[in-house]
């Protein structure tokens, strides 16, 4: 009879006819086949993780000798090599900017854990109003209030963060620039010798307006000339004099009626004196004496004949007097024309016009234009102007009132609009990114009203 052979049908098919000796001999071969199976699965893996590993090694080993400007896309190298100041005057819906710019750079060996999520323009979200609340505490940042929007204003306003804090200049808040703004080490705003921007630019401008420095020394960098023309101004109007441009300085700077430069005072009185010199008199001496022999005779006379008669009448009854209505100023309607001309002009931080503005330099364009005679302030000079009527109602507006608010984290006046009439004003807008017509009637601006001011009769 011819033996028949143990295949796996067949085992299956007579596993029960089987005798205990050939099941015991199945069952070893099996465990000992599944036993080398896994052997040889556990060497598999095991050379397919050294070879990921010596890979991983060799390709990174390389990259460590490399710069780092290097390993930049090419536009990023130009841009480390040549920091540019942020524009901050783009449309806020054009495309992006042709390079983002990376993160800050961290210290070799530093754990990649972050502690702050990397912000920038066009982002959106929570972070973004918290970073401008904290700009906004330290006075790089002047916004009507926060917003959740990574703008231009909030752009330009972390450059200057990162210029006074010897960081690179390109406007994104990464790690190291949020680490150092939240910190205890965090400056206030100022302005330094060295420093270079639009900011420089507009103080050299104010402090040739006083007198102190000439037109042709203005080039938006704070060298020697221009701490020399803040020392003097601080001088004179009994501030410490370092040539440093901080808050104090800042505010006198670009506040109510600032003392110009005694050279400046000089020439003005030379020029009073000349006008009065030039002034013809009217009245000669001669006409002057007859003038009055002739009215003494006239009124000796008349006086004799009526005196009897006045006093034989009744005493007529006092009149009740009647206050004159003030006349109604046509320079309002001028500067209603004019700020309504300007409606949609873009919002860039520091421009007094005409084709861009911050809040308070709209308000100085629209005045000068309407013919009334002011020097250049920010929000919270133009509010402190003692010559010009307070309004501490927002009920009592009328039309051409200059109107100021503050911010939800301080008191300090931060933005000026123009009132039109009918609930509605006319003003600079950070958050919208240009000049916008909208009420003051919100409960927004109702909370955050501070005075207005009247500039007319």
């Amino acid at each position: 009879m011819e033996k028949q052979k143990l295949t796996i049908p067949y085992i299956i098919r007579n596993w029960n006819s089987l005798s205990v000796t050939k099941k015991r001999a199945i069952l070893t071969v099996l465990i000992f086949a599944v036993a080398l199976l896994l052997i040889v699965v556990a060497l598999i893996i095991g050379i397919s993780s050294c070879s990921c590993a010596g890979r991983a090694q060799s390709a990174s080993e390389p990259a460590a000798e490399i710069p780092a400007l290097l390993r930049m896309p090419e536009t990023d190298r130009s841009a480390e090599a040549e920091p540019v100041e942020p524009a901050d005057n783009t449309d806020p819906n054009a495309p992006d900017d042709p390079y983002e710019p990376g993160e800050d750079p961290t210290e070799p060996g530093d754990p990649q854990t972050t502690l702050y999520e990397t912000l920038k323009k066009h982002d959106k979200g929570e972070s973004v109003m918290n970073l401008q609340s904290r700009l906004m505490d330290l006075g790089y940042l002047e916004i009507e209030e926060p917003t959740d929007y990574y703008g231009n204003s909030t752009e330009y306003a972390v450059s200057l963060f990162q210029r006074q804090h010897g960081l690179k200049q390109d406007g994104v808040a990464g790690e190291q620039t949020q680490s150092l703004l939240y910190s205890s080490e965090a400056q206030h705003y100022m302005l330094l010798e060295g420093a270079e921007g639009r900011d420089v630019k507009m103080l050299q401008e104010q402090l040739v307006d006083l007198g102190y420095m000439d037109e042709s020394d203005v080039d938006r960098v704070y060298g020697e000339k221009t701490v020399e023309a803040v020392k003097a101004f601080q001088k004179r109007n009994g501030l410490t004099a370092d040539g440093k441009a901080g808050e104090k300085t800042l505010e006198k700077l670009f506040g109510e009626d600032p003392k110009i430069s005694k050279s400046l005072e000089a020439k003005l009185k030379e020029e009073s004196k000349n006008t009065s010199r030039s002034t013809p008199k009217t009245t000669p001496k001669a006409t002057a004496k007859q003038t009055s022999k002739a009215t003494a005779k006239a009124t000796s006379k008349a006086s004799s004949k009526t005196t009897s008669k006045a006093t034989a009448k009744a005493t007529p009854k006092p009149t009740p007097k009647v206050t004159p209505t003030p006349k109604y100023d046509p320079r309002i309607d001028t500067l209603i024309k004019v700020a309504k001309s300007k409606l949609g002009c873009e919002y860039v931080l520091g421009d007094k016009g005409p084709d861009s503005f911050d809040c308070s330099g709209f308000v100085y364009y629209c005045l000068k234009q309407a013919g009334v005679s002011v020097s250049r302030m920010d929000a919270n000079g133009f509010s402190k102007v003692s010559r010009w009527k307070n309004i501490s109602s927002i009920s009592d507006l009328k039309k051409g009132d200059l109107v100021f608010f503050c911010s939800e984290k301080s008191s300090r006046v931060s933005h000026v609009g123009i009132y039109i009439g009918g609930g509605e004003m006319i003003d600079a807008s950070s958050s919208s990114g240009k000049v916008v017509q909208r009420s003051v009637s919100t409960n927004y601006w109702k909370k955050y009203f501070v005075n207005a001011r009247r500039p007319w009769n």
